[in-house]
């Protein structure tokens, strides 16, 4: 009963993006000197959701979560910004705040996953 929790799914996919997301900003940041490097992004989670849906939608009657892992890969994407002298356009201020957005999307997601479990822990005590 407990295993097929969509809510619990989609809050463990939004932290695994978040996470994802972080990695790459640390490469990023990694190679912010590095000649000719082009700064990469994740679509936003709430994009890869919609095309996965769509996508799942067409293809199959199931849930999009009735599997163990949600059936998704974002799109890693460019990112625009000025280029530096040796065709590097990563802007360590812009990867920041990425990193900022990252972490609140991550804690967003936790939280949703607390509350939900919260909830959960209510209604089998009874106290709901």
């Amino acid at each position: 009963m407990l295993d097929n929790i969509n809510i619990l799914k989609l809050a463990s996919a939004m932290a695994r993006h978040a996470a994802d997301r972080h990695q790459l900003i640390s490469e990023n940041i990694a190679n912010a000197d590095t000649g000719g490097y082009r700064a990469k992004e994740l679509e936003p989670f709430s994009e890869a959701y919609s095309r996965m849906a769509k996508q799942f939608n067409q293809t199959d009657n199931r849930s999009l979560f009735s599997g163990s892992e949600p059936p998704w890969r974002v799109n890693v994407i460019d990112t625009p910004g000025l280029e530096s002298p040796n065709g590097n356009n990563v802007s360590l201020e812009d990867q920041m705040m990425r990193s900022i957005e990252a972490q609140g999307d991550h804690e967003t997601a936790t939280l949703i996953y607390k509350k939900s479990i919260d909830i959960l822990r209510m209604a089998v005590s009874g106290r709901a």
